[in-house]
């Protein structure tokens, strides 16, 4: 029985997943389109050019495409996310021979105008997003990387470890750190500005 692909929309990634496998590959266009934004937003904040995260989300596609060797998931989304994460560090690490490729910054920008547009009726908010933003920005790449994956894709602590494979547990305690650090962080920046009130 053939369905139509316009009944396939509505799949979840894994029904959908499950026909990759039998090597239906008008599914991929599906995944493609359902998942592109997000793979792209994530690409960019690994590593800010365009045109290369492009090419590597269509360099993913492509190998799902002549992939003989797929094997099950429970989670579509994170295996894009961690094939998309290895094809830029494998990319990277060729164009860039030099760069340890660990220290590629994973950053979060929001420009002044749209935290201002957020937060216009509450300068406080304003204030603190601002400090929260500086502060995220101080914390070592792999700490970011999952600060963004816990909090603003909102994927679970075991997901976030197959991504930047590690141990779940791993993948705790660098939300941990990042979450004390943060919080240590906003603490000094609090002590600070009452030391120059006070002056």
């Amino acid at each position: 029985m053939i369905i139509n692909c316009k009944d396939r929309n509505n799949w979840t990634d894994e029904s959908l997943w499950e026909l990759l496998l039998k090597r239906d590959i008008e599914v991929l266009e599906i995944l493609y389109r359902r998942h592109y934004d997000l793979l792209l937003n994530y690409g960019l904040k690994i590593y800010p050019d365009k045109e290369l995260v492009k090419d590597c989300i269509q360099d993913l596609f492509v190998k799902l495409h002549l992939s003989r060797k797929l094997s099950n998931t429970q989670c579509v989304k994170t295996y894009l996310l961690k094939a998309l994460r290895n094809l830029l560090v494998d990319k990277l690490s060729s164009i860039k021979e030099t760069e340890d490729i660990e220290k590629v910054s994973f950053n979060l920008t929001i420009d002044n105008s749209a935290l201002s547009a957020l937060f216009k009726k509450n300068d406080e908010e304003l204030n603190l997003s601002k400090q929260l933003l500086k502060a995220y920005h101080q914390l070592p790449v792999n700490q970011r990387e999952a600060i963004y994956l816990r909090y603003i894709k909102g994927l679970p602590y075991k997901e976030i470890a197959e991504i930047l494979d590690i141990a779940p547990q791993s993948s705790i305690n660098l939300v941990q750190r990042a979450l004390t650090k943060l919080r240590s962080i906003m603490q000094l920046e609090k002590i600070i500005l009452i030391f120059l009130i006070a002056r």
